[in-house]
């Protein structure tokens, strides 16, 4: 399995504070009956396929245009499937506002690059409507932002606001320096594409199309509890502090915790609230939640509203593969999760539709 675990780099300031507000229950057990899904593919509304399919093409060369299922497609490691609509799909990424409007459970989709600096210079050459980069904001006092992480002063890590303020603080006394333990060539930041799907791209050891997804969740932990309980994903394992071993978990507990400072960098001006954050792992890969940006004001008035369903958004849903699509909807049955659609046919096989705690679409299809 393509270890995912050393790109996302949040977990580089996350730390102890994650492990002091969400423990593994030993006491509890809820392993599920199902074996590990492999993510499969992202479903996109779009109004132009072609135009999508087109600025992937030039993104990423190494993909391959195709069609799946009936759907036209582009793949990678994953597939990107579209759906044509009539008028823009609801659910496009605001650069100005700077969050999907309305906001669903989904936040991005990530690919790697060896090296950062030679695609920014590629894609900057590009048509730059099509190749716009956006700000990436290095503390609370600035508001340009950078077109990368590593331009600015702080962008070689992500730090709470208490922790760039002590970096700070030091390296005025003492000069530049580094925080002990901390990755030194991290480079993240976005791009928006046709559709109006958040691209991320980040700095890593191996070129990967798809690297990573990040979401949004109103509870992340509770949101890694539930996949572990009804796909099959798994925890994270954790260390235990006595033997020094590494241990299952089985569970978050409790779920429901306080939200933590934000960090930056950030593709907000404000920062971003990265604790808690909750991470499962599946066949292929992981995934990563945080919370629900838009709370307390932080958004302006009137903005802080719920996560909203992604049927019929730009990120429509996202795709899981089993063995067994039987065991999955009778697994489905049993822990009271209601199949929205389905079975149905997709291409030679078939699948079910399903949807998260907080009304992500998951696809479910059986592949055998």
């Amino acid at each position: 399995m393509r270890k995912h675990w050393l790109l996302w780099f949040g977990a580089a300031f996350v730390f102890s504070a994650l492990v002091a507000i969400g423990r593994a229950s030993p006491a509890q057990s809820a392993a599920s009956a199902l074996p590990m899904p492999t993510f499969h593919h992202i479903h996109i509304n779009s109004v132009n396929p072609d135009a999508a399919l087109a600025w992937y093409s030039q993104f990423w060369p190494r993909g391959e245009r195709t069609t799946l299922g009936g759907f036209p497609a582009f793949h990678d490691e994953i597939y990107l499937l579209y759906t044509k609509v009539p008028r823009q799909a609801p659910g496009a990424f605001d650069p100005k506002l700077q969050r999907a409007v309305p906001q669903s459970a989904f936040w991005t989709f990530g690919s790697t690059f060896t090296d950062t600096v030679a695609m920014y210079a590629r894609l900057s050459k590009l048509d730059p409507k099509q190749f716009r980069f956006l700000p990436v904001y290095i503390g609370p006092d600035d508001n340009v932002g950078v077109h990368r992480s590593a331009l600015g002063p702080y962008g070689d890590q992500i730090l709470t606001l208490t922790q760039l303020r002590e970096r700070a603080e030091r390296e005025k006394a003492e000069g530049r320096t580094q925080i002990a333990g901390a990755t030194s060539n991290q480079d993240f930041g976005y791009l928006v594409d046709p559709d109006g799907m958040l691209v991320e791209f980040n700095s890593a050891t191996q070129n990967h199309f798809w690297s990573h997804n990040h979401f949004w969740h109103e509870k992340p932990l509770c949101a890694a509890n539930w996949y572990v309980e009804h796909l099959g994903m798994q925890l994270p394992p954790v260390r235990d502090p006595q033997t020094g071993a590494m241990t299952a978990q089985s569970r978050l507990e409790p779920c429901d915790v306080p939200i933590g400072e934000v960090g930056y960098p950030s593709f907000m001006p404000q920062g971003q609230l990265r604790i808690p954050i909750g991470n499962v792992r599946f066949g292929n890969g992981t995934w990563s939640w945080y919370t629900r940006q838009c709370r307390d004001g932080r958004c302006g008035p009137g903005n802080d509203k719920p996560l909203t369903r992604s049927s019929g958004q730009v990120v429509d849903h996202v795709a899981l593969t089993f063995p067994d699509l039987d065991a999955v909807i009778a697994h489905l049955k049993a822990t009271n999760v209601p199949i929205v659609k389905g079975p149905y046919r997709f291409g030679d096989t078939r699948a079910i539709l399903i949807e998260d705690l907080d009304g992500l679409g998951l696809e479910l299809i059986e592949a055998k």
